[in-house]
């Protein structure tokens, strides 16, 4: 599908559940349609290095996995896949007549005002919400089945320096240091994980490699009771098998990201407590790594929405939040630097 189908499904209200209006979310990668109960998400016809969403049967997989994923821990929020029809002139989301031509997740709509970045932006966390939310993550890591594919310091490695891909957009907005910080950060990385390869060998032995959430940010989280965490990685499978220091990191970065290091702690206090998976200086390195990772991982995000963007607020918009997160990755990397 093309954003100008998509925005002819909006200004039609061509969903099959009534709706006074849709509003519509773009991201680097799907399309979301939002009612005012239900939630349609379609996938962008996008080719990544992560990811390939480039034909309808591929979308149609995805779409799947998607529902399937989310339905360990937002089991009332995800309700099916729904199909995309061409009939004559007119598009619509739904089953009827018509050319199958794509395909959307089918979601419940959650209250929005209970969405962690939302509530982080107002000041308006308590403290026994993000307990809650600790004991739902320790929970789910506790059950899930270990990885399939065991973690390594190579693959770890190609994720980091991913982010070099982006430097023309980095030293477009952030100059020639930002592209030379990275360029310092890959190298330093390569020996860094190389050094604690055995380190982290023994912890996939040790049943701490899962198959995880992949995507553990604050706007994936609805802090309801019980909290709810959706959006999780279908596209990849590399990207959610992962150590659960790994995910952990990921929200702490962001609470860091809101100034929150308070809550990072209390999270990490209550999760640790429940999941006994620290242990050592070497782990305690590799949580800063993986901290170090997760910023890496939203800057390349950002950058990737960048090149699709047009409008220059809208631009503005992303690099703001990269700057957000540069200012971690600056501050974890020099940390781990003096570290090692």
């Amino acid at each position: 599908m093309t954003e100008k189908e998509v925005l002819q499904i909006q200004a039609n209200n061509a969903v099959p559940h009534t709706t006074d209006a849709l509003s519509l979310l773009s991201t680097h990668i799907s399309w979301v349609l939002l009612g005012k109960a239900h939630v349609y998400k379609i996938k962008k016809p996008v080719t990544l290095s992560f990811l390939d969403f480039s034909t309808p049967e591929l979308r149609r997989k995805y779409c799947g996995l998607e529902v399937s994923l989310n339905s360990r821990l937002a089991p009332d929020m995800y309700l099916g896949v729904l199909p995309v029809r061409r009939a004559d002139d007119r598009l619509y989301i739904g089953e009827g007549p018509g050319e199958l031509i794509d395909y959307a997740v089918h979601m419940k709509r959650m209250d929005d005002s209970r969405q962690l970045d939302i509530l982080l932006e107002k000041g308006e966390v308590p403290k026994t919400g993000i307990i809650h939310l600790a004991t739902v993550i320790a929970s789910f890591h506790l059950a899930a089945p270990r990885a399939a594919e065991v973690e390594d310091w190579e693959g770890l490695y190609r994720e980091f320096a991913d982010i070099l891909n982006e430097n023309k957009i980095l030293k477009a907005h952030f100059g020639e240091e930002a592209e030379k910080l990275m360029e310092a950060a890959v190298k330093w990385s390569s020996g860094f994980l190389h050094r604690l390869q055995d380190r982290i060998e023994e912890r996939n032995r040790e049943g701490f490699v899962i198959e995880g959430h992949g995507d553990l940010h604050c706007r994936n989280i609805f802090l309801l009771e019980p909290p709810v965490i959706f959006d999780c990685i279908e596209f990849n499978e590399e990207f959610r098998q992962l150590d659960m220091l790994n995910e952990v990191a990921f929200l702490c970065m962001d609470l860091e990201r809101f100034g929150r290091t308070d809550l990072a702690e209390l999270l990490c206090e209550h999760y640790f407590a429940k999941v006994p998976c620290m242990r050592g200086e070497a782990d305690e390195q590799l949580f800063l790594f993986y901290k170090l990772h997760r910023a890496n991982v939203r800057i390349k995000v950002h950058a990737i929405r960048i090149r699709e963007l047009e409008e220059e607020e809208a631009i503005q918009a992303e690099v703001k939040r990269m700057r957000e997160y540069m200012g971690l990755f600056r501050e974890y990397f020099s940390h781990l630097r003096q570290q090692s």
